[in-house]
């Protein structure tokens, strides 16, 4: 039998994971980015006091939960009434969520131990992963993956553009522009969106700086980065592993509308025998209407990839180290996740 090949596509939800993990969710609640006390770099006062129009847009809605708040960012006659600039203010909003985010995952890194659940999952399969798709601008899988010593790119100008194909189409922290050269302050001395330019990868010391241009698609908005240089190769990269693999693991993943075009390209691309696994303990019931024709296993613990046990779940024979045996009744699923459940 053959070793099993395995895709990841992350959401959210792994993030989320480990900062119940790590208790991190206490003070930085992914969902609650807005409620975070993030200071300009290098001053005392709080980035948002200099984002004007991101600023008054969210102090418009002081009930609503944060992606809601993203969402109006999406609605050009609701900021018209607040009198806001609907370019600037998404300007800001990609300031804030890059520094933001850049400022949670130093906590990240400074709090991350292998004896999370979802570490372990993935060294047991690292000789299995072929390539990797993840929706977070942190870089909680990166460090996973790099301690896992396994290899993969995303194509920066500085990266080792071998390994494992690993796309951000969404952006991340460590993301930076070439070719421009403009130096940005807060409140902000210009702005720059939507340059289509090679990128680079920045040090988890240089995060908490300013970006020419921060890469960070808006929670609620519909990527604009699709076609950009960067994203596009990778994603052919990605796709054409895609092919050949026998499972494909969705981890927290929530099937947001703006993001289903993406999320849909994937499954499409699969071969129709490839197991597809939803770890979460919600599976959206629309991502599942996608699915139906499909062999899914669910992984709806919430303590991760484990059975009632606290054993992993894991994906191939770990004595052989082969791919599980499908099942008799034909469902396309493995024996032991199916009728042997």
């Amino acid at each position: 039998m053959s070793k099993p090949r395995i895709a990841l596509v992350v959401g959210n939800g792994l993030s989320i994971s480990f900062g119940y993990f790590s208790k991190l969710i206490h003070q930085w609640n992914t969902q609650q980015p807005l409620s975070w006390n993030i200071k300009c770099p290098q001053r005392e006062d709080l980035l948002l006091d200099n984002l004007p129009n991101f600023k008054r847009l969210s102090d418009a809605f002081p009930d609503l939960p944060d992606f809601d708040i993203f969402l109006k960012l999406q609605d050009e006659q609701i900021c018209k009434s607040l009198d806001i600039n609907i370019k600037n203010c998404q300007i800001e909003a990609r300031h804030y969520l890059t520094i933001a985010f850049s400022n949670f995952t130093v906590e990240q890194m400074n709090t991350f131990t292998k004896d999370w659940v979802w570490f372990r999952w993935l060294k047991l399969h690292r000789e299995n992963i072929t390539c990797a798709f993840s929706l977070n601008y942190d870089l909680l899988l990166e460090r996973c993956l790099d301690e896992i010593n396994l290899l993969y790119s995303s194509l920066q100008l500085n990266g080792n553009n071998y390994g494992i194909p690993f796309v951000k189409p969404h952006g991340s922290v460590d993301f930076e522009i070439t070719g421009i050269s403009a130096p940005v302050s807060y409140p902000l001395n210009g702005r720059l969106d939507m340059n289509d330019t090679p990128i680079y990868r920045l040090k988890l010391n240089e995060l908490l700086y300013p970006r020419t241009q921060p890469l960070c698609i808006i929670p609620n908005e519909k990527n604009k980065y699709q076609n950009f240089q960067w994203v596009r190769k990778a994603n052919n990269a990605f796709n054409q592993e895609l092919k050949s693999c026998t499972h494909c693991i969705f981890i927290g993943i929530s099937y947001f509308e703006c993001d289903r075009p993406e999320i849909d390209a994937i499954v499409d691309s699969l071969p129709r025998e490839t197991e597809i696994v939803i770890a979460n303990p919600a599976p959206p019931s629309e991502f599942l209407n996608k699915l139906m024709d499909r062999p899914v296993l669910l992984w709806k613990s919430a303590n991760g990839p484990v059975d009632d046990n606290g054993n992993l779940a894991a994906l191939k024979d770990l004595t052989t180290g082969n791919t599980l045996r499908k099942c008799f009744c034909k469902s396309g699923k493995s024996y032991q996740y199916c009728c042997a459940v």
